[in-house]
Formats: C-alpha cells, structure tokens, sequence
C-alpha cells in the first residue's frame, strides 16, 4: 500500500502552555491515514495571568503573537506549508469577552488563523483522536478531558458520542482557586477534591457507560508515567490501562507530598509541579463517580482530532487526498451560553480574595447527541 506524505502544525493555545505539534500526515489512496509525529514544541507563557474581569490584556496578546511567530517560523523551517498550519484555543480564549479582538490581532500579526473551539466540540474532537489512536477497541465507555482551564466529560456506545459535559475549571484554574504556595497543604487538596465532586455531582450518567474510562491530556499522560515509575511498569504507550484500585492508589501516593514523592515529580515533572497535585484530584473525583474497572490513558486526542477534522475540510474542498472519516455528526442541545454576563470568570478570584465567587451554573454545559449517522 503506497501513502502520500503532507507536514501539517497544530498550534495549541492554551490557559498555561502553547504548544506545537508537527505530524507527517500518511494518506492512501484506500482513504487509510496514519498521523506521524516528528516534532512538538512547547513554552510556557501563562496566559491564565494576562486576564482581567474576563479580559485578555494587550500584554498577554503580545506574549501570545511572539509565540505563534515564534512557532510559524520553525514550522515554514521544517517544511510545513502556511495554509498547513493551524491554530486552535480552548479554555484559554473561550471565556473571555475579547476573544474576537485576540483572534483578529493574531491574524493580522501571524496570518494565523484561530479556530476558537467550544466545550462540546472539545470533547467531539478529544474522541476523534481517542479513537484514531486505539481504533476498534474503543467502542462503549466514558472520556475524560481534563486541561488547564476546563473540563470534558463524554459517554458513547458502539463508538457514537451519547452524552457530553463541559465545566470551566482545570488542574491550573485549580491551582489558582485553591493553592496559596506551589504545593497545596492538606486542607487545600481536602478543597479541591470537595469542589470537583460538587460540580459533577449533578451529572448523573457518569457512570451508565460501561467498565471504562479513557482519560486525555498531558495530566493523563502524567498519572500513567507515575503509575509505571511507582509499579515499575515498563514506560508508557497509548492504551497503557490502570485498574480502578491501581489509579486510585496512585493518586494517593503522589498527593500526599512526602519527600520522596515530591522528589520524584520534580524529577519526572518539574513543569508540572504545581499543576500536577490538583489534575490528579479530579481525576479521582471524576473516577470515583464513574466507577470504572480500568482506566486507559490515549497518548492523542484534542491536537489529532483537530487535525483529523481539517483534514477531511480540505479533502471537502478538493485540496487534499480522501481520508478516513474519523468524526460523527451531532446535534447539541445547549444548555446555555459561555459569554452569559452573570458568568463570573474563574480565574478572577486571584484579583481580590473577598470578591471571589463560586461559579455560576450557566457556564455547566450538557449535551445530549442524537440522529448519528
């Protein structure tokens, strides 16, 4: 079988890293793709610290353009055409009320164009690369997004998306919220585990799709890589599977901040290292609702599927060769809107303590998916 090969970029902005990835994009001409990673690249800018009563400041838009310039530049190096790189931001931009602004300066800066991607088509996306990486087995369970600034949760059977959830708050917004030094006291992670419960409480199909859960992200790739170096395991793949116990024990070791457990995140993960703490209590908050018998880390999701899905606009369009279908198509039922005025930004809490307010129901948004082809 004979492939041909394009270099596409993926840029992804996020509340606390902008990350690249650079894939050599494998088509067939039987519509088989296969996404080859040949170079990622990651810098911490801290965009979460930039906002304002939901506001990015023109400082933070700055840091942001000599990055995406930064990052345009070594992908036009390695051979990526321009219009096969592509930008894309999630929490970090969702919320704010500038996010056009920011979205216009950078294209008029870069020539970037910024796709600007909502709650529930991050969790659509998150499973399109959950089901490019691991294929045919994932066929019924429950998918666990958790990122910076927010949360996605999805349920699905014989591979079509049933449910979704999104909530606006993330192992960084955590931090923020909870944590007064780097790494949180005993009283601060009793916080965070408390506060992620309530905000999933109400969600009462997490645990109706079967013996799986699928967790994304960079967070999930840390809970695996500290799992193996806790058990000995071999080094982590995509598909690398945990029990409910196993996870869960896990958690506890790395959370309870001994020396020797401190030692080693800051020997494994010392970019995370005051992140890592509150991603790994909601995940256990969000295992110990859906209740799985495994847990399953996917090394791709939110970069792959997006990647995937434009792809196949281009194919669309007659610029690209046929590729694989990877998505599904969807009806939402919104629950209500991001940008609603009540809506108070999480991350504001850190502007003045005594201001700082629970969030506010209407940036919970649930979705039920019907009429799939």
């Amino acid at each position: 079988m004979s492939f041909e090969k394009t270099r596409y970029a993926v840029v992804d902005i996020g509340s606390n890293t902008v990350k690249m990835n650079i894939y050599d994009v494998m088509t067939s001409e039987e519509g088989e793709t296969r996404l080859n990673l040949v170079l990622t690249e990651s810098s911490t800018i801290g965009l979460i610290n930039y906002k304002r009563r939901r506001i990015m400041s023109d400082a933070g838009i700055s840091r942001l353009i000599e990055t995406l310039e930064k990052y345009k530049k070594l992908a036009l190096a390695v051979n990526v055409a321009e219009d096969r790189i592509f930008s894309l931001a999630t929490a970090s931009l969702r919320y704010i009320v500038n996010a056009s602004r920011v979205v216009s300066i950078v294209k008029a800066q870069t020539g970037l164009d910024t796709s600007l991607i909502s709650g529930e088509n991050e969790a659509l996306l998150c499973f399109d690369g959950l089901k490019y990486a691991l294929g045919g087995s994932v066929r019924t369970g429950m998918l666990c997004d958790l990122g910076g600034g927010s949360i996605e949760l999805l349920g699905f059977v014989d591979g079509l998306a049933v449910k979704a959830y999104s909530d606006k708050f993330g192992c960084l917004s955590l931090y923020r919220k909870f944590v007064d030094e780097i790494i949180p006291s005993k009283k601060e992670k009793k916080k965070i585990t408390g506060y992620v419960e309530g905000r999933i409480s109400h969600v009462d199909w997490l645990s109706s799709y079967g013996d799986t859960l699928y967790i994304v992200g960079g967070t999930a790739r840390s809970a695996a890589r500290l799992h193996a170096e806790m058990t000995g395991a071999p080094a982590p793949m995509s598909g690398y599977t945990i029990s409910y116990n196993e996870f869960l024990d896990t958690v506890d070791f790395y959370t309870d901040l001994n020396k020797n457990s401190i030692k080693t995140l800051i020997r494994l993960m010392p970019e995370r290292l005051h992140t890592i703490v509150s991603g790994l209590l909601a995940f256990a908050a969000v295992v110990r609702r859906v209740n799985p018998k495994n847990i399953v880390i996917s090394g791709s999701g939110l970069r792959e599927g997006y990647l995937l899905s434009r792809i196949r606009e281009l194919e669309a369009a007659g610029k690209s060769q046929p590729v694989a279908e990877a998505g599904i198509e969807i009806e939402f039922e919104d629950a209500g809107s991001p940008g609603s005025e009540e809506t108070e930004d999480l991350e504001d809490f850190i502007e003045d303590s005594e201001e700082s307010e629970d969030i506010d129901d209407s940036i919970r948004h649930e979705h039920s998916f019907s009429d799939q082809e």
